[in-house]
């Protein structure tokens, strides 16, 4: 019954590392892809739409 108990604590404890590392991996996409934005509406696309690019 101990192992058993243990055996459960030790789930417990990998689930929540599993979580936060898909909380961080969130985060972080969430991060490059505000910034992938930024770039492309401040610097791209006003040379797109003067014709500079093309």
């Amino acid at each position: 019954m101990a192992n058993y108990t243990s055996k459960t604590v030790r789930n417990n404890r990998s689930s929540r590392k599993i979580q936060t590392g898909i909380d961080q991996t969130m985060a972080l996409g969430g991060l490059t892809f505000a910034l992938f934005t930024y770039i492309i509406y401040h610097f791209i696309y006003p040379m797109i739409s003067k014709g500079l690019l093309w």
